[in-house]
């Protein structure tokens, strides 16, 4: 009877774990595929250590993120298309047009293209030449060109006989300026411009030689998040925790997220189940687009499992 009653507690007890876990929240360890796509995120488990399978995993907070970037610096381009600038040790201005009928000041930053007949790049930190008014912009233009992305340019908005501070100085970094372009775009794309132009110290109008250093990065990003919102498991073999760490089994293992269908779209976390790809492989396939970047191998041929995941206490 004794045996009864402790074999009867050993059940009770079992179903207090199963039933009276915790959530637990862990960051995955961001997985950089090719063609500048990058994985970062969460997973969320019922706390269950062991074995998983796709209903002990109760959220997900993916971000899928391509970024591309066009630089120009004083190696690989030139400042000499530099018109109404000026400097008052604070802020670097650029002049705008003095009626509707002249043009104002431009700061403007241009490398070739490279191979013959292809389309010079340009970072435009303040254009309020006649340029802005034929692409349809009053009041200026900021933005950049390129050979892939095209024209990329932001109303600035200003009045006439004014002057717009497209950069302005960096605490404790002489003759250092942080450049000022608003936000190009938010969707489909994020379109941002950021870096820096170092001035000679020159007070007053700035000539080309005046600017003898600079960093301008324009950035593209192309950013997907999937969740329980608008994605599911499709797929969780092989895949265990031990209540830190989040692990795929390096025989057969494999962990998908995404939505399933004709033309699915989904983040392979990890997939040992390829022959093709014997120590693993991660990739984002999208669509009729197929696959956008991957990673492989995942692991060394000894190593028993690929840890993807650890707990964010």
């Amino acid at each position: 009877m004794k045996s009864r009653w402790i074999a009867v507690g050993v059940l009770l007890s079992l179903a207090v774990v199963a039933y009276g876990q915790t959530p637990v929240v862990f960051k995955l360890n961001p997985i950089q595929l090719s063609n500048q796509w990058k994985v970062t995120g969460s997973i969320t488990t019922d706390g269950t250590v062991g074995v998983l399978t796709g209903a002990n995993i109760l959220d997900w907070n993916l971000k899928v993120v391509q970024t591309t970037d066009v630089v120009w610096t004083e190696t690989n381009s030139t400042d000499a298309n530099i018109s109404g600038v000026f400097s008052n040790g604070k802020k670097v201005l650029v002049a705008t047009p003095p009626t509707d009928y002249q043009d104002g000041g431009a700061l403007v930053f241009s490398k070739s293209g490279g191979a013959i007949g292809s389309i010079a790049t340009s970072a435009v930190l303040a254009d309020f030449t006649q340029l802005s008014l034929n692409l349809g912009y009053i009041g200026g233009i900021a933005g950049w060109q390129d050979e892939i992305w095209g024209l990329n340019y932001v109303g600035l908005n200003q009045r006439n006989h004014t002057q717009y501070a497209a950069a302005s100085a960096l605490p404790a970094r002489p003759n250092v300026f942080r450049i000022q372009v608003p936000t190009l775009s938010t969707a489909p794309l994020l379109m941002t411009m950021f870096g820096t132009l170092t001035t000679d110290g020159t007070i007053g109008a700035l000539a080309p030689q005046n600017i003898i250093a600079w960093n301008i990065t324009a950035r593209n990003q192309d950013i997907n998040y999937y969740s329980k919102l608008n994605s599911s498991i499709l797929s969780a073999i092989g895949v265990t925790s031990d209540g830190i760490v989040l692990k795929v089994d390096h025989a057969g293992g494999q962990f998908t997220i995404g939505l399933g269908g004709f033309r699915p779209t989904f983040v392979t976390v990890a997939d040992f189940t390829d022959p093709s790809y014997p120590d693993g492989f991660a990739n984002y396939y999208r669509g009729n687009y197929g696959v956008m970047g991957e990673k492989f191998p995942l692991v060394g041929p000894r190593v028993k499992a690929y840890k993807f995941a650890r707990h964010s206490f």
